[in-house]
């Protein structure tokens, strides 16, 4: 697939089929993504593969606590109705699941980059990781689905992640059930319309 087809095609999957998959895709791509820029060469991209069923299930249970508090923010009768019927993930049905952490603790020292915001710097730069596996599970026909509705703090916990990993989201890995129409699904559950343009400013 053309770069252009694979970022048209790239969805936030939550329908996922029971089939099981390669994991040597996922490494695949996982090896891909370390390739992502990172601010002063630093990599703190980590990365916690996730497929013993206890394990899911905890983070499963971790979803459903932290997502009846986000419920009760809801601020219209009509939000609450579109929101209670919208699938936010897909924890059990994927058959991999995936923690991408920053890694904090590459801060020890000087480094180019990373003096005036230094963790934000991380940030961007493990985020720049994911969007390339993402990219990358896309051109493997594979789906990703972020889940970011999580009591982090618990979920480093429940893993036992190290210290300075910080969890970016837990990421579903499997063959997508469906593509959404070819649009992203908030916009096909008419959650958000997926219209805006780019912001450019001109100084």
């Amino acid at each position: 697939m053309e770069l252009q087809e694979i970022l048209y095609l790239r969805r936030d999957t939550r329908h996922f089929l029971s089939d099981e998959i390669d994991i040597n895709l996922v490494l695949e791509a996982i090896e891909t993504a370390n390739l992502a820029p990172s601010v002063g060469l630093l990599k703190p991209t980590r990365f916690c593969l996730i497929s013993k069923q206890e394990n899911k299930i905890r983070v499963k249970e971790n979803f459903e606590r932290t997502n009846k508090k986000v419920f009760a923010t809801q601020k219209s009768e009509n939000q609450e109705k579109i929101y209670a019927n919208l699938k936010l993930e897909g924890i059990l049905e994927a058959p991999i699941g995936l923690v991408i952490c920053c890694d904090f603790s590459v801060l020890e020292g000087f480094s180019i980059g990373t003096i005036s915001q230094p963790k934000e710097m991380l940030l961007a730069s493990t985020s720049c990781a994911i969007h390339t596996l993402w990219l990358c599970l896309t051109e493997k026909k594979l789906g990703l689905g972020w889940v970011s509705i999580l009591d982090f703090e618990e979920l480093a916990k429940d893993l036992d992640l190290p210290k300075n990993w910080f969890p970016m989201g837990y990421f579903c890995i499997g063959k997508p059930a469906t593509d959404y129409e070819k649009m992203p699904m908030l916009a096909l559950e008419n959650w958000k319309e997926n219209k805006e343009p780019a912001i450019i400013l001109k100084r």
